[in-house]
């Protein structure tokens, strides 16, 4: 792999070309780590196929020492001898892009970023789009959480091939909706929902990942769950952007119910249970899957959790730990194979009876 110095890209003072610029510009582009192509397409498979991370393995880098004061004095440069105003706007947008990726996850404008998932017939591929980040409003992230679980659904063997009919699942706090549109994509029929703010990228990302989700026999609607309020769920007609229109009540309970780091306050393990309560069905094969993220912080709700779903008549079937790569507070400072965004993450698949053993 060849590492280049910032002061072998195009220097101000020699008055480069704007598509100079933005080839050297292009070269900084520094995505999150836990989310590159590199990520998913390079992994290391273990013996499910989930994979572990690698390092970005392109053959040209840049050393990050200097990076920013290059990019620095582009933004604050007039660039008065590049004649195309065009040419010039889009080399400052460029560098103040690449300024904002060295700046943590929340400095980032929206992105679309792909997430390939594995199954029992291959891999396939999810668009994501995720909007412009505020710290209240987490829902519009991917977490590491997720895409954890993403890649281990097919393991569970939800849909079954010698079933004519697709389980029928529930994605409780779907958030960008990568969870559920991979157990679609599994062939399973999922209704993915999430608060009224946050819907509206969730329905856009549905409708993005329609074809694939077709293309895999399976299917997908999106609808408004408030757990404040667990017994009121409605959906919205495919194609419609927002939750502005009319919803259609839900009245049946569903077989799976699925959901991915969503106790981040101590209210969340209540008000979780209680939804899932409302809306698992009664048979006995009736099945939650759920991954968190095991916070120091939020240790106690795991644990308040886990309580409140025996006292509901579940029991943990199955559980395990993995560790992933999270993105929130990176500062994209180069590669140099720390552990920094490391996520040990808890997850466990929970039923009506406890499982019996041969």
């Amino acid at each position: 792999m060849s590492l280049l110095h910032v002061f072998d890209l195009p220097q101000l003072y020699t008055k480069p070309s704007a598509h100079a610029l933005l080839h050297a510009l292009g070269l900084l582009t520094s995505a999150p780590p836990s989310w590159e192509c590199s990520d998913v397409e390079n992994h290391d498979p273990d013996e499910h196929g989930l994979g572990r991370r690698k390092g970005n393995q392109s053959s040209l880098q840049i050393g990050p020492e200097g990076v920013t004061r290059y990019l620095t004095s582009i933004v604050s440069s007039s660039l008065q001898w590049i004649e195309d105003e065009e040419a010039r706007e889009e080399v400052w947008n460029q560098a103040s892009m690449r300024l904002s990726e060295r700046s943590g996850r929340t400095a980032m404008g929206a992105i679309s970023r792909q997430f390939r998932i594995p199954s029992p017939s291959g891999l396939f591929n999810l668009t994501i789009h995720e909007p412009a980040l505020t710290a209240d409003n987490l829902g519009l992230k991917t977490w590491a959480a997720s895409y954890l679980l993403a890649k281990r659904l097919h393991i569970f063997g939800i849909v079954k091939e010698c079933r004519p009919n697709s389980p029928r699942v529930l994605e409780l706090g779907s958030g960008t909706g990568l969870v559920g549109l991979a157990m679609a994509c599994l062939g399973a029929d999922v209704l993915l929902t999430d608060l009224p703010s946050i819907y509206p990228n969730l329905a856009h990302n549905v409708l993005k990942n329609h074809d694939v989700v077709r293309q895999n026999n399976g299917s997908t609607l999106s609808g408004v769950l408030d757990w404040t309020n667990p017994t009121s769920l409605c959906i919205f007609p495919q194609g419609t952007p927002d939750s502005d229109g009319v919803g259609v009540p839900v009245q049946t309970k569903f077989p799976v119910i699925l959901a991915a780091d969503s106790l981040y306050s101590s209210d969340h393990p209540r008000l979780l249970v209680d939804t899932i309560e409302a809306w698992l069905s009664e048979h006995e094969e009736a099945k939650v899957i759920v991954e968190f993220p095991l916070r120091d912080a939020y240790l106690p709700e795991i644990k308040d959790f886990r309580d409140r779903m025996k006292r509901i008549g579940l029991f943990i079937q199955e559980e395990g730990e993995e560790k992933g790569y999270d993105d929130w507070g990176w500062t994209g400072a180069g590669d140099d194979g720390s552990d920094s965004g490391l996520v040990h993450c808890w997850w466990s698949s929970w039923g009506r009876t406890t499982r019996k053993t041969n």
